[in-house]
């Protein structure tokens, strides 16, 4: 930002090395201070974006003397606002996010201004306040406006409705379940095959709808669904979908795969457990939603289809990561650190103690040399003394943590 004499700009210079940490915390802050905005990994993904842009244009408008009243909402602040509103996430925490925002940047701001030399303090405070009020003024006032619209046009939508008696369903000790079934068109008696869908690439909104009611018909195809399934979104590219399938279909995962990848649909899903009645409605979406975390968790080497019952003790585990990346480091020594070469041999060494310790299995599963089977398991046991005759069950629980939960519990560098 060069050397220029104006104080604002000057606090803007000395406010910019600091950029990133600054974002981090004021993340951080926002999902402890409110906690409807601790989110799952997508949104926390758009509530970190929507704050970098906040403070980026927040310190373009301090170096560069820009009008406020020029200045608009960011476009991820936009998003993220439409995007509450689809969550049912009250405005007023969008705003108290946006009060809490203002005052950590304000702070850091007067901080900077009382270390620079020769300089009217109280006109550059006064400048810094008024400016600060002006910008969450401004933008405030966009991303409500953006929030309403988006709330109006979502609560008036058939989705909306269906959410709203879903919801009862699954928090309501004793909903009226006969309205409940009127009001969705779907039966409660019978057995029940929840589903969470979403769109793993950026899809223009209308076509993300078309895309995942053909999500449906595939996935009624696969599980050979008795009757219309109940869908609900959940926001503009994520939806739950219940199957009514009959008691004890078995799903099979690589057929759900091959389906969506048959059927081209840029889409994920996580899987529950067929179960009965109104509480099997409620715990075949819990295990969905489960599944869900942990293939959200995995990030881009999960596959398209998870199933709950797959994975569940891994899943289970999801509430101690703390407890958790220490189980891990004890069992696996310093084949946690997240690279890829450790990566491999993490694979290679899952995989043969799934294939019995087969070396030619596994290198068929993985599609590499026997030879490089050998290899990858020798320097498992002499480099990081990790050999896989000892405590297997251990080993397997915990090469299937890595796996699953990904940067929860790996290291970014030898501890």
């Amino acid at each position: 930002m060069g050397t220029s004499a104006d104080p604002l700009a000057q606090v803007a210079a000395a406010l910019l090395p600091h950029r990133d940490t600054v974002i981090a915390e004021l993340v951080v802050a926002t999902e402890k201070e409110i906690a409807v905005l601790d989110h799952d990994e997508r949104l926390h993904s758009l509530l970190h974006a929507s704050i970098t842009e906040n403070v980026v244009t927040g310190l373009h408008v301090l170096a560069n003397g820009i009008d406020v009243r020029t200045v608009d909402a960011p476009p991820s602040a936009i998003s993220y606002a439409r995007r509450l509103a689809q969550r049912d996430v009250p405005m007023s925490a969008l705003l108290r996010a946006y009060r809490l925002g203002a005052s950590r940047f304000l702070h850091l701001a007067l901080g900077e201004s009382a270390r620079l030399p020769g300089q009217d303090t109280a006109s550059l405070v006064i400048a810094l306040v008024d400016i600060s009020a002006a910008y969450i003024d401004r933008v405030s006032e966009q991303v409500a406006r953006a929030y309403e619209e988006e709330r109006e046009r979502w609560v008036s939508s058939r989705g909306a409705l269906r959410q709203h008696w879903v919801t009862r369903l699954l928090c309501d000790p004793s909903p009226d379940v006969p309205q409940a079934e009127t009001a969705l068109g779907y039966r409660l008696a019978g057995t029940h095959l929840a589903v969470e869908g979403w769109i793993d690439r950026i899809s223009d909104p209308y076509d993300a709808m078309s895309v995942l009611e053909r999500l449906s018909t595939v996935l009624r195809r696969v599980f050979e669904g008795r009757g219309h399934p109940l869908i609900v979104p959940t926001d503009g590219t994520d939806v739950r979908i219940w199957f009514p399938v009959r008691a004890g279909l078995a799903v099979d995962t690589d057929a759900v795969a091959a389906e969506l990848e048959r059927a081209r649909l840029p889409v994920r899903v996580a899987i529950g457990t067929p179960r009965s009645g109104l509480e099997g409605f409620r715990r075949s979406v819990r295990a969905a939603s489960r599944a869900k975390a942990l293939s959200l968790a995995a990030g881009k080497e999960a596959p398209r289809a998870v199933c709950f019952a797959e994975v569940a003790p891994v899943a289970l585990l999801a509430d101690e990561p703390a407890e958790l990346a220490d189980f891990v480091a004890d069992t696996l020594g310093g084949l946690v650190v997240d690279d890829p070469w450790r990566a491999s041999l993490r694979e290679t060494l899952r995989v043969f103690l799934a294939t019995n310790r087969s070396y030619a299995a596994t290198a068929d599963l993985l599609m590499v040399h026997r030879n490089t089977v050998h290899y990858r398991i020798q320097q498992t046991i002499e480099k990081y003394g990790v050999s896989p005759d000892e405590n297997t069950f251990a080993l397997q629980l915990a090469l299937a943590v890595c796996r699953w939960h990904g940067a929860t519990v790996l290291r970014r560098t030898p501890g």
